[in-house]
């Protein structure tokens, strides 16, 4: 059980230069069994005042731990803690890469927190040439795979055969891109555009993930709305809703989604993160 600590002193020089110390930061580090941080301290250093608000930036990030394949009960460890009023609740020991992640979830707004961002993606360079964007990458397209997924059971449901998905698939992409998926492929010029097993979704920016995961969820509750049956019905929908979200795109940025440029494999931005965490567990590692 770790009692409440308020390194008063400390607090106050934080509060008063409204700034995150990556000194003081190291120094709240403890040691049993591994170097970690305790989030309900990283909190305050943070600049957030209530555990309610603090709780679901950890829950996004670990949901990012998640999406990486990086064992969450290692960087996020449940520990018992005393607060100041002396009740107990629950808290966590924070791996430097979990601290990382919070960060990049964390409101950018509070001064502390965009000085954290820099000071603690500093170690993260070490491995990546990071950006902020590529965590919202790796969320953006979670959030589509699970988009294109109700999409399909959707389909499905209304009398989609399995088989013809990848039909009903493709008038989407005619809808947003006025191409098929393949002629988008070789139009954006995608590494290995000719295989088919290929992801065009993995090489996009978050803004085009984000677009196309609201034409996957819009085309599901049209065809529900509609009460659409059989594959013709379903595909015009796809296209019709597609169209609609082309026109909404253009008209927000003056760009084809076609012609958005594409990214870096985003999964080899996860497998650049995942090396992130070895190494930051390499700083930390204890000497026996």
């Amino acid at each position: 059980m770790i009692k409440f600590q308020t390194y008063l002193d400390e607090f106050e020089k934080m509060t008063m230069t409204q700034d995150f110390n990556i000194d003081l930061f190291e120094e709240d580090a403890k040691q049993n069994g591994i170097r970690y941080w305790v989030a309900h301290e990283f909190m305050q250093r943070l600049g957030y005042e209530t555990w309610g608000a603090f709780s679901k930036v950890i829950n996004k990030a670990m949901a990012s731990c998640a999406e990486l394949d990086v064992a969450i009960d290692e960087s996020f460890i449940p520990l018992p803690y005393l607060d100041e009023s002396g009740k107990e609740v629950k808290s966590y020991k924070l791996t430097r890469f979990a601290c990382f992640l919070i960060t990049m979830h964390a409101d950018s707004k509070k001064p502390q927190v965009a000085k954290a961002k820099v000071a603690l993606a500093a170690f993260a360079d070490m491995a990546i040439d990071f950006e902020e964007l590529d965590i919202q990458r790796i969320e953006a397209r979670a959030e589509l795979k699970v988009g294109e997924n109700i999409m399909s059971g959707v389909a499905c449901d209304h009398g989609v055969d399995p088989k013809q998905l990848g039909i009903f698939k493709d008038a989407g992409f005619r809808g947003m891109y006025n191409m098929s998926l393949q002629e988008l492929k070789a139009y954006k010029g995608m590494p290995n555009s000719q295989k088919k097993n290929t992801v065009l979704y993995d090489y996009m920016n978050v803004t085009e993930l984000a677009a196309n995961s609201f034409r996957a969820t819009q085309t599901a509750e049209r065809i529900k709305s509609q009460n659409a049956r059989g594959l013709n019905q379903a595909t015009q929908i796809a296209k019709s809703v597609a169209s609609d979200v082309r026109t909404m795109m253009m008209q927000n940025s003056g760009i084809k989604p076609e012609d958005i440029p594409l990214e870096e494999d985003i999964n080899q931005v996860k497998k650049e993160l995942r090396k992130t965490n070895r190494d930051m567990k390499k700083i930390d590692k204890i000497k026996k």
